[in-house]
């Protein structure tokens, strides 16, 4: 029941969004009970004139909230990818280690990568992360510190490796920190009583066609429905309908399958 009702899926998120445009449009019919064309008309040019400009101030504002939030989904993806390669390279790097600290290192990278996949993504659905997972990162960072670079080929490598393993390590801690924090409730309320706001405003227009102005209020309804909507989506990156994916890890763990089998088959 909580899946079905949660606003980040695409079908209950319609179901808001067609409300919002009936109740709107209800509205209207209200207001033309409830006033007289004529009366109607007095209140024309003062409410043309601030409706310029409220409108303008919760476009701008509406707006930039839509492309923050995209901003956002977008950061996210690029994070789940660098963290992703981070530990591809550390296991590469890793191979150079002695046989027998390679093999453990490795088996670290491939657990953390499954881990991730299996059960740290479905926890992120609902803001949270993997405990369990973050204790392996941390663990592939003890070994990293464990290793004594003594011959030339480890001296080379080491860097190499302290550097793949603070990035994965900076980039987990902004996915999970993306996965926390959505969108403030402050800011959800001074949307949404901007939209009711904005949409009130066009009740006091003289129209004489009352379908016409029935369609216009239910387009600028829509209009502001489907922005916020927009947010919800885009603003909320690891759950709903619309999220990033796991496939970079996926990829990883198949590769790392692959070489660990082609290890184990060599010996």
């Amino acid at each position: 029941m909580a899946t079905l009702f949660n606003v980040e899926r695409y079908a209950f998120g319609s179901f808001l969004i067609i409300l919002f445009v009936v109740a709107a449009m209800y509205g209207v019919l209200l207001i033309r009970k409830r006033f007289e064309l004529d009366r109607l008309k007095h209140f024309h040019d003062v409410s043309g004139n601030i409706f310029g400009v409220a409108g303008t101030l919760y476009a701008v504002l509406l707006g930039l909230v839509v492309v923050d939030a995209m901003q956002t989904f977008s950061t996210a993806r690029v994070t789940v990818e660098k963290e992703s390669d981070a530990l591809a390279n550390l296991f590469l790097l890793g191979s150079r280690l002695p046989a027998e600290k390679a093999q453990k290192f490795q088996s670290l990278c491939a657990a953390y990568a499954s881990e991730v996949i299996e059960r740290e993504w479905p926890m992120m659905d609902h803001g949270k992360s993997d405990p369990q997972a973050r204790s392996l990162a941390y663990q592939l960072i003890r070994e990293m510190a464990d290793v004594e670079p003594v011959t030339e080929n480890l001296k080379a490598v080491y860097p190499l490796l302290l550097q793949e393993g603070m990035e994965l390590k900076e980039q987990r801690r902004l996915r999970t920190t993306i996965a926390f924090h959505g969108l403030p409730a402050i800011e959800w309320v001074v949307l949404c009583l901007g939209a009711v706001v904005t949409v009130i405003f066009t009740y006091f227009f003289r129209l004489e066609s009352f379908k016409v102005q029935l369609a216009l209020t239910g387009m600028v309804a829509l209009l502001i429905a489907l922005n916020l909507y927009l947010v919800v989506l885009f603003g909320t990156p690891f759950s709903g309908d619309l999220y990033v994916e796991s496939e970079p890890f996926k990829t990883d763990l198949a590769i790392f399958g692959q070489a660990i089998a082609g290890h184990q088959s060599a010996h």
